[in-house]
Parts: structure tokens; C-alpha cells; sequence
């Protein structure tokens, strides 16, 4: 009797944790959906949680993980997390000692970034409720994005996305930059073209079908490079798992058909931005001579001006648009600043821009240089593990191919693992790119899970 009663009352107390759990999942996601919404009372709202009420959830959701059953199979992580939670407040205190300040640090301590995701996919792996929840934010956010380049394209858009929605040059913008809006584009895209792949219901493959049409034209008009091109190789890696199978017979023709519409996606962005380039340039240029105002001027060449200073495709691709340079900067920048090596630093813009003297540098323009920064050697360490399980991870699954949802959510990671080689959206703990954070380290947990699990022979699904 009394070992029933101990029985019973862990399972209450799992349940509790787990609803706990469930609980804090759904107020980040919800602020995710918010931060999506323009406005700047919005805005307000969403930085404020991030900087001063995300520690608070993300301690309670670690709290709730070490009451449930199934800790003794993800101990190391959730050890691992509490460590790297500990190592955020002592360079939360260096910085305040140090320069005085103290940015984001709801952010800068975000426990989430190893314990959420973990502890989410650990008990959830099969019906993926988070990972859908999450995954609809930013299915939902690209299908509005790609409505408002249509709206910014036909010349529709209303006033009040004046600012929020943008022409930066002949790029299209949202989010403040175009490589964002063309990040979020990239995620969507695949989710889009990966729900239509698995999708058991003809309407909702009618549906996903010209919704990511939609999304890669709107992608086009970004010319964002990087993400244009891992947007091709996202959508060709889907098409060559559903081609190939599980057999050796269908890999090269899989191959093939996937490098041919790789090529073929390739072409038509480019083809898509010169049009459009084209029909910008000409309206900037009849403005000019009748003085209309219409928020597009061209430099004294003719092309259109833009205000981050993107050099074109060709010119940009030997320095990766000035991206080689910016490393190499920073890497001299550390060489002169050792202690950062360290205590890290909330100031790597500043610090790095001396040394590039191009023009003002804001960050290093790559995720793990920017953690290096930020957090120091122990905080690039805990972002190289987690880098080498999403690599081992995706590697894995992709192998064995045995689920196309799988395959689908380990080539978007991966692929936004690609795009924080140019932008510093992840393990840097930017409240400016939380999202991106989150919905990696969310996947990699589920990732993590899907890898551990395999067969017993009856159908089942156990993990091991």
C-alpha cells in the first residue's frame, strides 16, 4: 500500500510539473507571437518580459523538470543547464562591476536556452505539441510577411506598416533588416513546403503549396544571399528525402532532381530581384526628375541607395559582403582584449568597429564569434556542444530517413544554424533575436529525442 501511495503521488507531482511546464511553454510562445505584431506599444511590452520576466519562467520551468519522471534520462542537460545559468548571473555581476551597465539581462540570462527546449521534447516527442505551437508562429508570421511584400510590391500597403515594412534600396524589409524578415521567410518556407509534403489532407496541401510560393518570392525580394541559398538547399534536401526512400536504387536520381531544383530556385530569386530592381530603379528615377516623393533616391551612379550599405551579389561575394573582413577585425579586436576572453563584454560593436574602419560595426556578424564576445571561452564552449548534438542529430535522422517530419524539422535547423554563420541569431542571447534562440533550441531538443528513440519490434516507440 504504501509503495502504491508513493506510485501515486509521483505521478501527481509529474502531472503538476508537467502542466507547469506546459504552462511556461505557452507564455513565451504567446510573447513570440506578439513580437510579430507591429506597434511600438507592442514592442514595449515584448522587451520588457524579455528583459526582466523570462529569468522568472525559465527558472520555474527548470525548477518543474527535476520533478518529472523522466529526469534520470536527460539529467546531463538539465546539470549542464543549471551550470550555464550560474555562469550568466556571475558575468551578469562582472558586467555591472566592470562597465557599469547592464543590457537585456533578462535576456542575458535566459535559462530557456538549454532547459526549455530539452525538457519540452523530452516527455513530448511523439505528438509534438510544442514544437507545433511554435512552428504555426512562424508559419503563420512568414504567410503575413509574404502578404506585405505583395501589399509594398502593388503599392497597397497601409500607413500604419509605414516603417515597419520598408524598400531598403531595392531589398525588401521587415523586422528592421532584410537578412531578419529573410531568415523568418527561410523557416517558414520550409515548414510550409514541409507540412505540404506530409501532409495527409488535399486541402491543406492546395493551401501550403502556393503559400510558399508566395514566401520564396517574397525571399527573392530580400536578396539576402545566404538565406536565399539555404532556402534553395532547404527546399531541394525535402524534395531528395521524399524522392529517395529508404532504399539505395532512388539515391542518385533523388540527388539529382534535388541539385536541378536547387539550381532552378537559384535562377528565379535572382531573376525575381533583378525585376523588381529594375522597376524601383525606374520608378526612383521618373520621381526624380517630377519631385515626387515616393522613398526610394538613387546614388550617383543610378543605383538605389540603401541604408546598410549591401554591395551587389557579384561584388560582394569574394568577403561574403564584407562578412570576412568583420571576422578577421574581431579577431584582431580580442588579440588587443584579452580579459574578453573571459568576462565577455556588452559592448563587441564597439569594440570590433576600430579595427574595421569600412563602417560602424554593431555586432561580429557571426553567432559564435558574437558568444565568444559576449559570454567568453565557457560560453563558446556551451555553444560548440550544442552546435556539434544539432549537427549529430540532424545527421542521424537524415540518414535513416525513416520520418519526413524529421527530416523536415533537421534541415531547418540546420539551415538556420547556416544563417548564424552571418548574423548573430543564436546563443548570443540578443533579446533582438530570442525567436530564433528559441525555435532552435526548441527543435534541437526534439531532434534530440527523435534520435534516441527507436523500434521495440511491436510497433512501439521506446527511447534508448
Amino acid at each position: 500500500m504504501k509503495n502504491w501511495s508513493n506510485l501515486v503521488t509521483r505521478q501527481r507531482l509529474d502531472a503538476v510539473a508537467e502542466a507547469i511546464q506546459r504552462l511556461c511553454l505557452l507564455v513565451v510562445i504567446a510573447v513570440e507571437l506578439l513580437f510579430f505584431i507591429p506597434g511600438e506599444a507592442v514592442d514595449e511590452i515584448v522587451y520588457l518580459f524579455l528583459e526582466w520576466r523570462l529569468v522568472d519562467v525559465s527558472l520555474l520551468f527548470l525548477a518543474a523538470s527535476f520533478c518529472r519522471r523522466y529526469l534520470r534520462q536527460s539529467k546531463w542537460y538539465f546539470l549542464s543547464a543549471l551550470l550555464v545559468v550560474i555562469w550568466f548571473y556571475l558575468l551578469r555581476g562582472v558586467h555591472l562591476r566592470l562597465e557599469g551597465i547592464n543590457q537585456d539581462p533578462g535576456a542575458f540570462v535566459c535559462a530557456y536556452l538549454l532547459c526549455l527546449p530539452f525538457a519540452a521534447a523530452a516527455n513530448d516527442a511523439e505528438k509534438g505539441w510544442g514544437l507545433k505551437a511554435l512552428a504555426s508562429v512562424f508559419t503563420l508570421t512568414g504567410a503575413v510577411f509574404g502578404v506585405y511584400a505583395l501589399l509594398l510590391v502593388t503599392n497597397h500597403l497601409p500607413s500604419s506598416l509605414d516603417g515597419f515594412v520598408f524598400w531598403d534600396g531595392a531589398r525588401f524589409g521587415v523586422m528592421g533588416h532584410p537578412n531578419i524578415c529573410a531568415t523568418i521567410l527561410m523557416i517558414s518556407v520550409g515548414l510550409s513546403a514541409g507540412l505540404a509534403v506530409i501532409s495527409r489532407h488535399v486541402w491543406l496541401k492546395c493551401l501550403m503549396a502556393p503559400l510558399t510560393a508566395l514566401e520564396f518570392w517574397a525571399i527573392s525580394l530580400t536578396n539576402s544571399r545566404a538565406a536565399i541559398v539555404l532556402t534553395c538547399v532547404l527546399l531541394g534536401g525535402i524534395l531528395f528525402c521524399r524522392l529517395r526512400g529508404t532504399g539505395w536504387k532512388r539515391l542518385l536520381p533523388a540527388l539529382a532532381a534535388a541539385a536541378a531544383v536547387m539550381v532552378l530556385l537559384f535562377c528565379l530569386s535572382r531573376t525575381v530581384f533583378s525585376l523588381n530592381n529594375a522597376r524601383l530603379t525606374e520608378m526612383a528615377r521618373q520621381a526624380q526628375q517630377t519631385g515626387e516623393g515616393i522613398g526610394l533616391t538613387l546614388d550617383e551612379t543610378g543605383k538605389l541607395k540603401t541604408e546598410n550599405g549591401q554591395g551587389s551579389f557579384v561584388s560582394s561575394m569574394k568577403n561574403l559582403n564584407g562578412r570576412t573582413e568583420i571576422w578577421a577585425a574581431a579577431v584582431e579586436s580580442l588579440e588587443d582584449n584579452p580579459r574578453i576572453l573571459l568576462t565577455g563584454t556588452e559592448h563587441a560593436g564597439e569594440i570590433i568597429s576600430p579595427y574595421w574602419p569600412v563602417m560602424d560595426v554593431q555586432h561580429a556578424h557571426n553567432a559564435w564569434i558574437q558568444t565568444l564576445f559576449q559570454l567568453g571561452i565557457p560560453g563558446l564552449l556551451a555553444a560548440l556542444a550544442l552546435t556539434a548534438l544539432a549537427v549529430w542529430n540532424g545527421a542521424v535522422l537524415l540518414w535513416r530517413n525513416d520520418c519526413m517530419l524529421h527530416s523536415c524539422v533537421a534541415m531547418t535547423t540546420l539551415c538556420l544554424m547556416g544563417c548564424a554563420m552571418m548574423e548573430p541569431y543564436l546563443f548570443t542571447v540578443y533579446a533582438q533575436f530570442h525567436y530564433f534562440d528559441f525555435l532552435f533550441m526548441l527543435c534541437l531538443g526534439y531532434l534530440n529525442q527523435w534520435r534516441r528513440q527507436t523500434s521495440n519490434g511491436r510497433g512501439e516507440i521506446q527511447n534508448v
